[in-house]
């Protein structure tokens, strides 16, 4: 019961944590004086930091450190990176800080989502992994309307103070043992520590990656683009806030959703509805000029988003077993929120100053449908229940 309580109090923190600065980065930066094509940059540098620490991180979460003290460490990086945004720094000195922050906040949701799938069954992951939306949702609609009155210097403070308190919860969540590499591999030497030992375990789950890295090129131009667009559009704070907020609060009734979806029309249902669902929106927003109907899409982005994650976490349990869980979860984040974020950030940035949020968006719809044609191919057809694989085997 205490590992449990542990848990929820771990995810409940992390979208606090997300809630209160992710949503706001592009236009905080923009605040600070970046222009779009610098928001992009900062955002692409970023995501390089992300993509070659992420497996770094799996590895040593699965191997050296377990899963809660490496998540513990990257927790206080990222806050120390974060509160001393606090200060009036130049603009070289914040992209940096930020470069440190997107290093150490690449592990969290990976390392959360192996912890996750290790201690509850394949079906109940959606009813944990739903209080980080939940919490994400509540606390990015609060901090929004805080910042209307305040500006955007709260926003340093309470992600300190969110991601010292997962650090904290994460001392009593449970864990399973180290990865043995050349047992895995049936080799004396390990090539490319646990992200090669992974991709071979599953050669499917290369395939995987790819269909993800498509679908979130739009995915990230949403996160990093639409905040600007709705900046343009005449929105505030807490029109930013509301619309971030109202897609997470949408992802929980659809985690709920999630497993009874996954039994009837499978993983590989799942993902492609959602990736649809993602085209249909990133068209829409080439077209509406209205805040509040933009902020209203974003309710169907929520659950198409929500398809995704529990998609993709339990194809990756399903593929992958226990020990290299982390591993498995770090490679989804390197090339959703790693290597897709690099192109959608370099590309969206220079396509929003050249040609407009049409550009951005439209691409991003075409990739989407990409990644839906790929994805009903590729990934697994089966629930993701317990009777995975990953699920099946024994605590190292």
């Amino acid at each position: 019961m205490r590992g449990v309580i542990a848990l929820r109090l771990l995810v409940v923190e992390l979208g606090v944590a997300l809630g209160v600065f992710y949503p706001f980065l592009s236009v905080i930066l923009a605040d600070r004086g970046f222009n779009p094509g610098e928001i992009g940059l900062i955002s692409s540098l970023g995501a390089v930091g992300f993509t070659i620490a992420v497996p770094v991180w799996g590895h040593l979460a699965d191997v050296r450190l377990g899963r809660p003290r490496t998540l513990q460490l990257c927790a206080l990086g990222a806050g120390a990176a974060v509160g001393a945004l606090l200060l009036p720094w130049p603009p070289l000195v914040v992209a940096g800080l930020l470069a440190t922050f997107w290093v150490f906040n690449s592990s969290w949701q990976p390392l959360a989502d192996a912890i996750t799938v290790n201690a509850v069954r394949g079906r109940d992951y959606a009813r944990t992994r739903l209080l980080t939306s939940l919490s994400f949702a509540v606390g990015t609609v609060a901090a929004g309307f805080l910042y209307d009155r305040t500006g955007y210097w709260p926003a340093y403070a309470l992600f300190v103070i969110a991601a010292a308190l997962m650090a904290v919860a994460a001392f009593g969540v449970p864990d399973v043992g180290r990865a043995d590499l050349a047992g895995h591999s049936g080799a004396s030497t390990v090539r490319f520590g646990s992200a090669g030992v992974a991709l071979r375990a599953a050669p499917s789950l290369a395939l995987v990656l790819v269909a993800v890295a498509l679908l979130h090129f739009g995915i990230i131009s949403g996160f990093t683009f639409l905040g600007l667009r709705l900046t343009e559009l005449g929105g505030g704070p807490s029109d930013v806030a509301l619309a971030a907020g109202l897609s997470a609060g949408t992802e929980v009734p659809a985690m709920l959703l999630a497993a009874v979806a996954a039994r009837r029309i499978g993983l590989r249902g799942m993902f492609v509805g959602s990736a649809i669902l993602y085209a249909l929106c990133l068209t829409s927003w080439t077209v509406l000029d209205v805040p509040a109907a933009v902020i209203a899409t974003r309710a169907i982005t929520g659950v198409a988003f929500a398809g995704v994650v529990v998609g993709v976490v339990l194809t990756i349990a399903t593929l992958l077993p226990r020990d290299l869980q982390a591993t498995g979860q770090s490679l989804f984040q390197t090339t959703s929120f790693g290597l897709a974020a690099i192109v959608a950030n370099v590309v969206g940035g220079a396509l929003y100053s050249s040609l407009g949020h049409a550009a951005v968006f439209g691409l991003g719809a075409v990739l989407a449908a990409a990644a839906a044609v790929l994805g009903w191919v590729v990934f697994p057809r089966g629930d993701g229940a317990s009777t995975a694989p990953g699920m099946r085997q024994s605590q190292a």
